[in-house]
């Protein structure tokens, strides 16, 4: 059944208020932000927040990798454990087991790529000073715990990947795909029941949206920071890029599933 164009005007005029005052607390904020950092010479911190950076990426950062790569197995292999315990006891029909278990191989992931996207922020960090690094023993020597870390954190990811996906497997036989295999997300979106697909739907359409809003805020942040402190077009091209990737693929896939209806696969 078609809206009425009288309900979709009483819609816009209902929601656009709302919006515009939003819009409004915007510009307020960015020009009132703009305008003391210019009178009260927030430019000046600049050097000092490089500095900072530099001390940081050289003296924090090789040290909080390896605090991640001690902290993982730690943290993700009682885990993981646990729920072995659980998935081994499974006798194909426990809802509430299942449940469990399956939470518990989550926790293991969500906890291990989070650490694992950590790694790569401090890695970068590691790297911010340039090949200045190399011209001191003592910096050039963190640069190379850095990098170790790296890679011990890439084996450390992987390596719990592996083992939940091979539990989840043994509870789902159907479930072939190896997390070692290219194509591992495709066979194992393509394995999944109507209702498992339904369920990666909806959370694929949470982080839509919370990736959207999370580029939005950050690329009005990054713009005036480009303004206040020097950091150059580069932190918003990178933002703005992830941006257009995430909307560009959203619609690309509307657009190919409006098409092609109740044939959806």
């Amino acid at each position: 059944m078609k809206m009425q164009n009288d309900e979709i005007r009483s819609a816009n005029r209902k929601a656009m208020p709302k919006f515009l005052i939003a819009i409004g607390i915007c510009v307020i904020v960015g020009f009132t932000g703009g305008f003391l950092a210019s009178w009260y010479g927030l430019d000046a911190l600049t050097g000092g927040l490089k500095g900072a950076g530099a001390f940081f990426g050289t003296y924090i950062a090789p040290w909080a990798m390896l605090a991640i790569v001690i902290a993982l197995p730690l943290v993700c292999v009682p885990i993981y454990r646990s729920a072995k315990r659980q998935a081994d006891t499974w006798d194909g029909e426990n809802e509430e087991i299942y449940a469990a278990v399956d939470k518990k191989l989550s926790l293991a992931l969500w906890i291990s790529n989070v650490a694992f996207i950590l790694a790569y922020f401090l890695i970068a960090a590691s790297y911010s000073g340039g090949f200045a690094i190399f011209e001191d023993k003592t910096r050039t020597a963190f640069f190379f715990v850095a990098i170790v870390c790296m890679f011990a954190v890439i084996f450390e990811t992987i390596f719990i990947g592996q083992k939940c996906v091979d539990t989840t497997k043994r509870m789902n036989p159907e479930k072939e795909a190896s997390v070692y295999d290219l194509k591992f997300q495709k066979k194992w979106f393509d394995s999944c029941d109507e209702a498992e697909k339904i369920m990666i739907g909806k959370c694929a359409y949470k982080a839509y949206t919370a990736t959207s809003k999370a580029c939005s805020v950050l690329a009005g942040v990054l713009a005036v920071c480009a303004l206040i402190f020097d950091i150059g077009f580069l932190p918003s091209f990178s933002v703005c890029f992830v941006w257009i990737v995430n909307q560009s693929v959203y619609c690309k896939e509307a657009m190919k599933y409006n098409k092609a209806g109740t044939k959806i696969r």
